[in-house]
């Protein structure tokens, strides 16, 4: 697996923030699954490149 880039770092700390607050306060675990979800695909998305960082300087 590659490592996080700067911008994908910040995506899945947001997300695991949300995440945990979001299913404190609403006691939902619907919203935790989605968050784990959602960390699931920006995980993917790292993997393909898909999540590109302004201070990436790689060229394809």
């Amino acid at each position: 697996m590659k490592p996080l880039n700067t911008k994908a770092k910040l995506v899945a700390g947001w997300t695991i923030l949300m995440t945990v607050i979001g299913t404190a306060i609403l006691h939902q675990w619907q919203f935790f699954a989605l968050g784990c979800a959602s960390l699931a695909l920006i995980l993917v998305a790292n993997q393909y490149g898909l999540i590109k960082d302004n201070t990436d300087q790689t060229k394809k």
